[in-house]
């Protein structure tokens, strides 16, 4: 046996069943009374309309799905192209800045740096143009402008550390120290004189060949040597006047040379090789010795070859070469025979250039490290750009796989829309048409029943609808009310009539008793059809009262006619009261009937 939970159980069940069936047959009277109130060309026109609106919103969501789709894309041009475009714009802009900035440290020319700056404004602008296309790009311009600010600085620094370094040999502390080394350069051609002294060495030992075998080669080569250290001593860049004291001198050797060369050839000859010609061979040398510095000229050009291996390799282990050379030149210098103030000259020529350049060589290195930090503030700009061409590639690539996922399912979406549009308005057709087609078929039932039985089923209707299947309801109800009140008073007529003849019939008093009842009953469901009628009589004469009224009030009738209509309505109330029949006339209506006339006839039959 079932449990009492399950009992209770099932209990619930039943009236929860019967609630929701008690809301639905609610709502279903909520919705044949609203359906009442609108007419059948209403319902029609309404049930287009619902279907046209349905199908404006069917074109509205997919004109709102087009139109999203065309947005997305809008946006992927707009943002995530201009975006990419932007990004690939910054990285060449770097590039070619880069490009300018390797230039001008390998050429040291001012338009290399102008253009670092062009590209760099360039890159600025397009950074500003990128930092306003999203907020993820702003992050990534705010660091990137950072990031130049930085590079563009220590470029700026790197550039003016190259200027003061100088641009080229004739600017800046390059531009110094070389003007005093090629001065000590110009200086020291005036004291090679290594060529004069070599020369005039073989001058003396021919002469003293000469002396010794008395052959005339070694006149004619004395003869040639003279020649020859003439065209020296013209050549080289003596001062002027010392040019001129040895030329003079180098002639007074001369002629005291052939003096000395004819004697000398001559046999028996046995002067010692002594004469005027030997001692302007003395004053000759002093002149050259007092003009003498060793290898002062190729130790200035090794100073020179030094100086430019560092310059062009930037080894630190060659300015200690130019450092030591240079003390070298100067040991040279003071250990020289030189006048005190062409020392002087020279060692301080040779102190600013070793001075210089030592100073060029800090530069250099302050250079480097500039150049490194420059490097090193480029190095962080590289990976950001790259980072942001690479991110720019992926959010388009993948903005544009969400918005042809996006596309499918709004594609997916439409197409449920419209088939649940399509649904939606066979369901409206359907409801509308059977709204229409059930009331009409009931119709045509109780019709049926009509011509060929009695029908005792009304046509549901709503009172005060202005649906035609409605009215048609109403109308036929009436029919049918109006029908079986004439059948019931005709009937009850009938048996009154056959009661009547019935009781005049009767012989004796139980019969007239039994016939004075049936004509009691006939007569009382007469008294209640004509109250019935009376009623419905009272309840058209109360609404005729209404209308009249609402005419008045409205104005849509004069003020006249209302009044007639509204007194005329009374007045069918007060005649309607006044008929009121009471159930016990069919009593009174026995008894005369039971009063007849001696003969059998009776009196008053027939009212």
């Amino acid at each position: 046996m079932p449990n009492r939970h399950d009992v209770l159980a099932g209990d619930r069940r039943h009236r929860c069943k019967g609630r929701i069936a008690t809301i639905l047959f609610r709502q279903e009277r909520q919705v044949d009374k609203l359906s009442s109130r609108l007419r059948i060309g209403e319902k029609i026109g309404l049930g287009f309309a619902l279907v046209g609106v349905l199908l404006t919103g069917v074109i509205w969501h997919y004109h709102q799905t087009l139109r999203s789709v065309i947005d997305d894309y809008q946006q992927l041009q707009r943002v995530f192209e201009v975006r990419k475009s932007l990004a690939v714009g910054i990285e060449i802009e770097m590039a070619a800045a880069r490009d300018a900035e390797k230039s001008f440290l390998l050429l040291h020319q001012e338009r290399f740096a102008a253009d670092v700056d062009r590209h760099l404004q360039a890159m600025r602008e397009k950074v500003s143009a990128l930092g306003a296309v999203d907020e993820e790009s702003q992050r990534t311009a705010e660091q990137l402008q950072a990031l130049m600010d930085v590079y563009q600085q220590r470029f700026a620094a790197v550039a003016e550390a190259w200027r003061a370094m100088g641009l080229d040999e004739n600017s800046g502390i390059q531009g110094a120290f070389r003007q005093k080394i090629h001065r000590l350069h110009e200086l020291s051609a005036q004291y090679n004189v290594d060529r004069l002294l070599t020369v005039l060495l073989q001058i003396r030992r021919n002469e003293k060949d000469l002396a010794l075998r008395q052959d005339v080669a070694y006149r004619d080569r004395v003869r040639r040597l003279l020649r020859e250290f003439r065209q020296l001593v013209d050549t080289s860049e003596l001062p002027e006047v010392t040019r001129q004291k040895l030329l003079a001198e180098v002639a007074a050797y001369a002629k005291g040379f052939e003096s000395y060369a004819s004697s000398a050839l001559k046999p028996g000859y046995d002067g010692a090789g002594r004469g005027p010609f030997r001692d302007a061979a003395q004053r000759i040398e002093a002149i050259l010795h007092a003009h003498y510095v060793p290898n002062l000229e190729t130790n200035i050009l090794k100073l020179r070859r030094r100086e430019k291996d560092f310059l062009l390799r930037g080894d630190e282990s060659y300015p200690p070469m130019v450092v030591e050379i240079a003390r070298a030149i100067r040991v040279q210098i003071g250990e020289s025979a030189l006048a005190e103030s062409d020392r002087a000259q020279l060692l301080a020529l040779l102190r600013d250039y070793q001075r210089g350049f030592l100073v060029l060589v800090s530069q250099r290195a302050h250079i480097a490290a500039l150049t490194a930090e420059m490097n090193a503030a480029a190095d962080q700009v590289a990976p950001l750009i790259e980072a942001n061409v690479a991110q720019a590639n992926e959010t388009m690539v993948r903005r544009a796989r969400e918005i042809d996922e996006d596309a499918q399912a709004r594609v997916r979406l439409d197409l449920i829309v419209a088939a649940s549009t399509l649904l939606l308005a066979a369901l409206l057709a359907l409801g509308i048409t059977i709204r229409i087609v059930r009331p009409v078929r009931r119709m045509a039932g109780i019709l049926d029943d009509l011509a060929y039985g009695t029908p005792t089923e009304r046509v549901p209707t709503v009172p005060g609808g202005r649906n035609e299947i409605n009215a048609m309801g109403e109308s036929l109800n009436a029919l049918l009310d109006h029908r079986a009140t004439f059948l019931g008073w005709w009937k009850a007529s009938m048996d009154e009539l056959i009661a009547r003849r019935a009781l005049l019939a009767s012989s004796g008093d139980e019969e007239r008793d039994e016939t004075l009842t049936e004509l009691r009953a006939a007569s009382i469901v007469k008294v209640h059809k004509l109250n019935a009628i009376r009623g419905r009589l009272l309840q058209h004469a109360h609404g005729m009262v209404e209308v009249g009224r609402r005419l008045c009030a409205a104005g849509s009738l004069p003020t006249g006619d209302a009044k007639k209509l509204e007194h005329a309505a009374q007045a069918m109330e007060s005649l309607l009261d006044v008929l009121a029949v009471e159930e016990a006339t069919p009593d009174a209506a026995a008894n005369s009937v039971a009063a007849t006339t001696d003969d059998g006839n009776p009196r008053g039959v027939g009212a």
